[in-house]
């Protein structure tokens, strides 16, 4: 019962589950007819196609699956006229590809068994197509490398999830920071009772919900290129009950457009993907008030030093982005036994279709080094406060133990070169104008 549950609340980053889904799909597949479906077989078949759905269907497929999938749409599609559904017969198929690929879906009259599917996989989409209608736009996207990654996003909305662990009581700016271990002088800044906050680079609303789940008295403003994964976080936000969530799409560099300054500005992985990094943080730092505070995710150079190999060779080598491409790129790592091959296999970004296009087929990707990071920071006058994650902090804080290290970047540098996996989830750090 726990596995079904887990099953529709995200993809499972596990290659042996995995295998195993993969083996029961193709046994349901090939047997549908014969099968003695009792209610538990059904539920199983919901939960396994709604993790199908919520991985976007990164499972490989053989040549005869593709034939009897084939068989059965032309069937369902032939008998739709008459109403006579096998259910069976579209829940397998759910688990191949979404129902809103198909015209006939909207003929269906789903039973009880089928509803929790229709709606997360038709229902859902239509809501996500009124709320697309009602997105305002800052601009139109007219950098190239800004057009790629939209239209990337367009195809591949990243992630696509269910639930969020939000905050059970917001608080003020000031109270969330004192959480942290955060080099600030408290005494110093005037914190305002209502606050503006900028989500810069929001995808499908999981950053932009958190936030607003955390903090009182605020409006948020959260932008995106893609409106496909904005209309994903505004039907989500809805769905929530958050109404202090503004969504725009635009890109980071028509910013100044929106003509507001802001007490916080959190960009986490977004900055990377930019045609020029450095003037993409430069538009957000001149949109922060003075005093005010950002918070930044940046791919580590050293971290990544696998992951650019695999890049490299996808370049080179011409690969797109297709099913087939993916397919044979995780089959070739799955069976790969070199030990740099293993953060990816343990990586839940491996285990969904969005995850691994934004993993290794980003239209554009960026790193850096701490030595960068001073050098940018210094140049646009900030000053670092700290870095997030409170799991690397203890881990720095056993070889760096003087108050005052945590706050110092040389020795943040030092610790990196011999953890040089320790960033692998970004650099994500604070920082004040």
């Amino acid at each position: 019962f726990l596995l079904m549950q887990f099953m529709k609340v995200c993809p499972i980053p596990n290659y042996y589950i995995e295998k195993n889904f993969v083996k029961i799909r193709n046994e349901i597949l090939n047997n549908i007819y014969n099968l003695n479906f009792n209610q538990n077989h059904l539920k199983f078949l919901v939960s396994l196609s709604a993790q199908c759905f919520l991985n976007e269907y990164v499972y490989a497929e053989t040549d005869e699956e593709i034939n009897k999938l084939d068989e059965i749409k032309k069937r369902i599609k032939k008998n739709i006229r008459n109403q006579e559904i096998n259910e069976l017969e579209v829940l397998i198929l759910s688990c191949y590809s979404a129902l809103n690929n198909y015209n006939w879906s909207k003929d269906i009259n789903p039973s009880n068994d089928l509803l929790e599917i229709f709606k997360l996989q038709i229902t859902n989409f239509n809501e996500e197509k009124k709320e697309s209608l009602k997105i305002n736009s800052i601009s139109n996207i007219s950098d190239i490398v800004s057009i790629k990654v939209k239209n990337q996003y367009e195809e591949n909305p990243y992630p696509r999830w269910t639930n969020l662990g939000l905050s059970i009581r917001s608080k003020n700016l000031k109270d969330v920071l004192k959480d942290k271990d955060l080099d600030i002088d408290f005494e110093k800044i005037n914190f305002s009772e209502k606050i503006k906050i900028l989500i810069s680079g929001c995808g499908t609303g999981q950053h932009a919900i958190t936030t607003a789940s955390l903090y009182k008295n605020a409006d948020i403003y959260a932008l995106d290129l893609s409106l496909k994964s904005l209309s994903y976080a505004k039907r989500k936000a809805k769905e929530l009950g958050f109404k202090n969530i503004n969504f725009i799409q635009g890109d980071l560099l028509d910013i100044k457009k929106l003509n507001k300054k802001f007490d916080l500005i959190e960009s986490v992985g977004v900055l990377h993907h930019m045609s020029d990094p450095f003037l993409g943080w430069k538009i957000l730092t001149d949109c922060l008030k003075d005093n005010s505070f950002m918070w930044i995710g940046l791919y580590s150079e050293i971290a990544r030093e696998h992951i650019a190999e695999i890049r490299k060779d996808i370049k080179e080598l011409k690969i797109k982005t297709s099913k087939d491409n993916i397919d044979s790129l995780r089959k070739k790592i799955f069976n790969n036994n070199n030990i740099k091959y293993n953060s990816l296999k343990n990586s839940p970004d491996f285990y969904s279709t969005s995850g691994i296009v934004d993993l290794l087929f980003h239209v554009q990707e960026h790193r850096f080094t701490i030595p960068k990071i001073i050098e940018y920071m210094k140049i646009l006058n900030l000053s670092f406060l700290g870095f997030e994650d409170t799991n690397i902090i203890k881990k720095f804080k056993k070889i760096y133990d003087k108050p005052r290290d945590i706050y110092d970047l040389n020795k943040w540098q030092k610790f990196e070169n011999n953890n040089q996996k320790v960033f692998s989830g970004m650099y994500q750090f604070w920082c004040q104008k």
